[in-house]
């Protein structure tokens, strides 16, 4: 892949002029569709539902949320648009000879992009209120490259079953909806009843979220055990995809 990698930074460049291309906004959208985000689940949760925050490290719903979401919005974007990535390529993968999973790596940095967009905003905010807990930042890299390895270990199995299965876009909607509310994005862990627990434990994201958290707001780092369970489910989903990816490879011309 290393051999690749203009191809990839060109690809990706491609890709996030070509989102905005006649936008009268242009990339300033980048900074308003997470804030718009932001602004909604701060009205209900807070204002409305009054969503208390019990064990957190902030009493501000507003920065609580966001650094919830920072993580969500890379993982959702990247798993959509990978999935898309190969089919909405389909004449490049017929035409030239090179690795297509660089195809669903290209979009899925182009969501990280987006991302570090609004995680820059947010960081510069703490870093004036003084509220980063500089010491849990080496377990936040970690955390960062864990997502990474889950949302591309995903989008390369979903882009590659896509080819095959049409139908695997409208459930990934659902799927993705589930998931949403299965993560500690708009409510503390503490909130959730004990027997249900171990199912939002269970789900790699609500780590990411508990490391992005720890690090933004100064929370409860999460346990040795999960952060073992993070890298050994993060590493078992990036080589299933990966492997899964390049199987099906071999019929992707036919296909499509």
């Amino acid at each position: 892949m290393i051999h690749y990698r203009f191809l990839l930074r060109e690809l990706v460049l491609r890709d996030l002029k070509v989102r905005y291309a006649g936008s009268l906004f242009g990339f300033l959208w980048a900074f308003v569709n997470p804030l718009w985000q932001l602004g909604l689940y701060s009205i209900v949760f807070s204002a409305i539902l009054r969503m208390p925050l019990i064990g957190e490290g902030t009493q501000s719903y507003s920065a609580f949320l966001f650094a919830g979401l920072l993580p969500w919005m890379a993982f959702s974007e990247g798993l959509q648009r990978g999935t898309l990535a190969i089919v909405e390529n389909a004449h490049l993968v017929k035409k030239l000879r090179f690795p297509s999973e660089i195809l669903v790596l290209a979009v899925t940095i182009s969501a990280l992009v987006h991302a570090a967009i609004a995680f820059g905003v947010f960081f510069t905010l703490r870093l004036t209120v003084g509220g980063l807990a500089w010491g849990q930042m080496p377990l936040f890299v970690a955390g960062f490259v864990f997502q990474i390895a889950v949302t591309l270990g995903f989008a390369l199995l979903l882009a590659a079953a896509y080819v095959y299965m049409r139908d695997i876009v409208h459930g990934l909607g659902l799927v993705l909806s589930a998931l949403f509310y299965l993560t500690p994005i708009v409510y503390p862990v503490a909130l959730v009843p004990e027997r249900f627990r171990w199912a939002v434990e269970a789900n790699p994201l609500s780590t990411v979220v508990s490391l992005y958290r720890a690090f933004l707001l100064g929370s409860q780092p999460p346990s040795t055990a999960a952060l073992v369970t993070l890298a050994t489910l993060a590493t078992v989903i990036l080589l299933v995809g990966g492997l899964s990816f390049r199987r099906l490879a071999g019929g992707f011309s036919d296909e499509l």
